[in-house]
């Protein structure tokens, strides 16, 4: 959720510094606005609704007095770190940890639970959900991450957080942007971003981007291009359309990481694997290609001074071919030294979202003070198929000599003939016979078409019944549908599961100890839709129900150094029930019995220490835990361990105004992650036998990241990115002893010119 419309502040007064009106920060702004009615073009960013600028947001409220844990990058941060994709962003944002099995769909964990809701400029979407692929950031100019439930605003979802995506928008004077930089692994990227003012009341800006490198690990590569573009039109004195699209073309290599050492049959853990970092256990034709279209309106309308009602619509087509083969789930042993299955696979995904978005939000007098109000109704639906087929066991790889398998042949739209075994010489027949031959393989293959609908209606009111204490309370009514049909191979009509009228509460208070500190408290609800698991039914009748997610937050936050640097701390705990369980001894049942628990504290620091001496990042700690389960010895544990019980992401970066060093800057990073793991431990069965650990694990580990840059002159400028600047060997994703642990990247050098003309 997002409380984003709770949220709204002066980023520079609170979380970023002010900035003269020739900066980039600065003039980011819809086509002619004035310095009195854009808050972008004050010397206070503010923070708005679910975004920042009044252009795309829902209200004007302080980041500071926004009763709830928000990060925002922008895009000085996103240039200055070379934050190139959302995985690169998210990556650097405090309280985030990346995590997933296959290489190019990461999940995004924050206080124990996937992030699963997404806004572009406030309005909730499906469109990253899969099969969409991680977006480059070019066309965006922030992001917003909410920590915790974020159900008033975006609906269904993990009790985790959002993440918002703000668009780059016409700026109100001509403005052009080019870029061009190289490093590490032949990684060429380069910018185009022109903003122009056709008239006093029309705006246009567009931009092209490509980018083309190898990876550290053998064979992989990535190419991408990326073109956007967006028109403000003032329509009248109260009336502004704003509507764009883009383009997106992606091609990576793909691959499900490595294995790790099997436990012992005592009990005890594996272990992840020592292996050269350029280790890659894909074979050398893995590729996809998707192809993402994207469409949005908006149009704002000024009713009064105090009102304003806004309509957005957004659209996405995505069209996505995987073609890959992949390491099986099987963990090295003594017995196969190594040598493991290969999986060939074909994915064909072809999906459309739609999101709608109307508000209306206005300011009323009541107690002598102004009070805020917020309305309005979205719409979210994703249709999406799916067509795969799959070939396991048809090749055999070592871990640790790894020769690519040949590519086999691929069709996921109907039957194929058997696959022999490569390297076993087998003759397979053309028709399939009982039983499969040895060293035959048998194709898989299917198809599904799923659509996705979700709508609902929600409010806020923020109240203030006496002075320095603002009562925030708020829900939201949602209906929520999922159909799923069988395409291959064999056609069936599947059966609609559903959620009616669920309501979702938030509640809040800030008090004001001080102008500049505040003590805030808060409380939000999530669901989550769960589908029923084939063959099985609820223990004691009924319907699946959704998981349910509730978090209480505790915080403060302290605005500093005339109003530029912003610390805050935040204690929560979150609860989340109703989880299936499949219980092995009885395949015709399922329980909904699980409960889970996070607490953990976050910290943070974001702004200006002192002029031009910028800073972002903090400190997390994170413990998650199982309450109940049907098996009592995970009862405990933790339930995402993956998720460092502390963490530190911090980035600086000092650039003088003035002296002899001005037109120079240096910064640099921190990561540190204490200790984690990821598997699932050994339990004792009722028989007495022990299952065997899948559980690695790593020790803490830091990275260093470190930059400098100099402007060269008014319009030219040069910079300098080191990652990993110790060149620490680490992982930074772990899964398993199965697959999906991924080595970090090695030191890799970033060089960027820049030139802007005004």
């Amino acid at each position: 959720m997002d409380y984003w419309t709770i949220l709204l502040a002066g980023a520079a007064s609170i979380g970023t510094p002010a900035q003269p009106a020739a900066t980039p920060a600065d003039t980011d702004t819809p086509a002619k606005a004035s310095a009195a009615e854009d808050p972008q073009r004050s010397d206070e960013i503010l923070v708005v609704g679910k975004s920042y600028g009044r252009a795309v947001g829902k209200t004007v409220t302080p980041l500071k007095d926004t009763p709830n844990t928000v990060s925002v990058i922008d895009r000085e941060q996103i240039e200055a770190q070379n934050l190139f994709t959302l995985e690169d962003a998210l990556t650097a944002t405090n309280g985030i940890t990346v995590t997933g099995v296959s290489s190019e769909d990461p999940s995004y964990v924050s206080r124990g639970f996937a992030i699963t809701n997404y806004l572009v400029d406030g309005v909730p979407t499906l469109a990253f959900n899969f099969p969409g692929v991680v977006p480059d950031l070019f066309a965006y100019d922030r992001l917003e991450v909410l920590r915790g439930p974020a159900g008033l605003f975006s609906g269904s979802g993990n009790p985790s957080g959002s993440i918002n995506m703000v668009r780059k928008r016409p700026l109100d004077a001509f403005r052009m942007q080019a870029s061009a930089g190289y490093g590490s692994y032949d990684n060429k990227r380069l910018e185009l971003d022109v903003s122009v003012p056709v008239t006093s009341r029309i705006g246009i800006r567009g931009g092209v981007m490509a980018q083309d490198q190898d990876q550290f690990f053998d064979v992989a590569h990535r190419n991408r291009i990326n073109a956007f573009g967006v028109a403000s039109v003032e329509i009248g004195d109260r009336t502004t359309l704003t509507f764009g699209g883009s383009y997106d073309r992606f091609k990576p290599a793909i691959q499900s990481g490595l294995p790790g050492y099997v436990g012992g049959a005592d009990g005890s853990d594996g272990r992840l694997l020592d292996v050269a970092r350029s280790t890659y256990l894909g074979a050398d034709w893995n590729r996809f290609r998707s192809e993402t279209w994207t469409g949005f309106a908006e149009i704002a309308h000024r009713i009064s001074d105090r009102w304003t009602l806004r309509a957005t619509g957004l659209y996405t087509d995505v069209d996505r071919i995987d073609i890959y083969s992949y390491i099986g789930a099987q963990p090295v042993t003594a017995a196969n030294g190594g040598t493991t299955s290969h999986i060939a696979y074909r994915g064909d995904s072809f999906a459309t979202t739609r999101a709608v978005d109307f508000n209306g939000v206005g300011n009323f007098p009541l107690f002598g003070r102004e009070q805020t109000l917020i309305l309005g109704a979205d719409y979210q639906a994703q249709d999406y198929s799916s067509y795969y087929t799959r070939l396991s066991n048809y090749a055999r790889i070592n871990v640790f000599n790894p020769v690519s398998p040949a590519e086999p042949v691929l069709n996921p739209y109907g039957p194929s003939p058997y696959y022999p075994v490569q390297g076993s010489g087998a003759t397979c027949p053309a028709t399939a016979v009982t039983p499969i031959p040895a060293n035959c393989v048998a194709q898989v293959y299917g198809g599904t078409h799923t659509i996705v609908e979700q709508y609902g209606l929600y409010g806020q009111l923020r109240l203030q019944p006496v002075a320095g204490v603002t009562l925030i309370g708020g829900g939201r009514m949602t209906w929520w549908e999922q159909t799923t049909d069988t395409l291959l191979p064999t056609a069936a009509r599947g059966r609609p599961t559903g959620i009616d009228a669920r309501f979702t509460p938030y509640a809040g208070v800030v008090w004001d100890v001080t102008r500049k500190l505040n003590l805030y408290a808060s409380y939000a609800d999530s669901f989550t839709p769960q589908s029923p698991p084939a063959g099985r039914v609820r223990v004691g009748g009924g319907t699946v129900q959704p998981l349910i997610g509730d978090q209480y937050e505790l915080g403060s936050k302290w605005s500093l150094m005339h109003d530029r640097l912003l610390l805050s701390a935040a204690l929560y705990q979150i609860t989340q029930r109703n989880r299936l369980f499949n219980p092995a001894d009885d395949q015709s049942i399922y329980l909904q019995i699980g409960k889970v628990r996070a607490r953990g504290i976050e910290a943070e620091a974001t702004g200006e220490i002192l002029p031009g001496w910028r800073i972002n990042g903090g400190y997390t700690y994170t413990k998650t835990e199982y309450l109940e389960d049907t098996q009592p010895q995970y009862e405990g544990l933790a339930l995402t361990p993956i998720i460092p019980k502390h963490m530190v992401k911090a980035f600086t970066n000092y650039a003088p105004k003035e002296g002899v060093l001005a037109g120079a800057s240096l910064g640099g990073g921190i990561t540190w992650f204490s200790a984690t793991s990821g598997g699932t431990p050994s339990i004792l069965n009722p028989n007495g036998t022990r299952t065997v650990s899948s559980v690695v694990r790593q020790g803490a580990y830091a990275v260093l990241d470190l930059r400098a840059g100099y402007q060269l002159t008014p319009q030219a400028s040069v910079s300098v990115n080191v990652n990993n600047l110790l060149d620490r060997s680490y992982y930074a994703r772990i899964s398993s002893t199965a697959r999906g642990n991924y080595y970090g990247s090695p030191r890799t050098v970033f060089a960027t010119l820049r030139y802007t003309f005004e």
